[in-house]
């Protein structure tokens, strides 16, 4: 608990750092190495790549889809896309014996798509004027959604919601989770409007609390799933006591990008 303790609130001042403090270049950095990270986390400790070659392009292509994708767009996400793709079946062609289609999809997910949505909260911190105070709401729905799900599911807990995946998480535990994401959005939005003369559409509001708790309980449970899939514990160590990049990231790897699309379509701002 102590180890977990000292690493969240070391993590807590870097994020704050980064975000805050520091020039866009750190944040961009940043984002580069935590996807090249992720990408050989979910290809290296799952054993889906581990001792080949395409592991480390796999890490390469991780770590710039962050850049293209936010200064390229859709162009540079299509580029990126089609280069890997072209690569790894190239590279498939005259290694068929140990690459077979499978893992070309492996690769193909920890590459581009893991990475693709990890970069949204560099889209929105950088693509924003106010960017770095709407990176926070889908931590800030995914943190209140996990931490009123454990207390919920602690106190009222019964049904089991996943228990192949995770059999601590009940269904109690999830709808206290939904309701803590509404209520962690709706302050996040009180405090902005009082101090960011920022106006928003609570009609949008709420039910984008609602669903981007939804979306982080199942980014959670997909990550666990490969997890129980693979036989291992946590995907590393970057963060001790906490796991890798994988283990605490997986909330928000599909609520970054759900709030990035609301953004995007300016329909949760007046």
């Amino acid at each position: 608990m102590k180890q977990r303790t000292i690493t969240a609130i070391v993590a807590l001042a870097a994020f704050w750092l980064i975000v805050y403090v520091l020039p866009p270049m750190v944040a961009v950095l940043a984002f580069c190495a935590l996807c090249a990270v992720s990408a050989y986390e979910l290809l290296g400790a799952t054993g889906a790549l581990r001792n080949h070659p395409l592991l480390w392009v796999c890490c390469v292509f991780a770590a710039v889809v962050p850049v293209v994708s936010s200064v390229k767009g859709i162009y540079g996400i299509l580029g990126l896309v089609f280069v890997y793709t072209v690569v790894s079946f190239i590279w498939a062609v005259f290694d068929h014996e140990r690459l077979d289609f499978a893992k070309l999809a492996e690769g193909f997910v920890g590459a581009v798509v893991i990475p693709l949505l990890l970069s949204s909260i560099l889209r929105i911190l950088i693509g924003y004027p106010l960017g770095r105070y709407w990176v926070l709401m889908p931590f800030l729905t995914a943190w209140c959604c996990d931490t009123f799900a454990y207390f919920t599911g602690m106190a009222f807990g019964k049904h089991k919601l996943a228990p192949y995946v995770s059999p601590k998480k009940t269904v109690e535990g999830a709808i206290g989770g939904l309701l803590g994401g509404v209520l962690g959005l709706v302050i996040f939005a009180f405090v902005m409007t009082n101090t960011q003369d920022a106006s928003f559409n609570y009609a949008i509001l709420i039910p984008a609390g609602a669903i981007g708790a939804v979306l982080g309980t199942f980014g959670d449970l997909s990550m666990s799933l490969i997890k129980r899939k693979a036989g291992i514990k946590d995907y590393g160590n970057l963060f001790p006591g906490h796991g890798g990049v994988l283990d605490r990231f997986d909330s928000v790897l599909f609520t970054a990008p759900f709030f990035e699309i609301l953004l995007s379509l300016t329909g949760i701002l007046r």
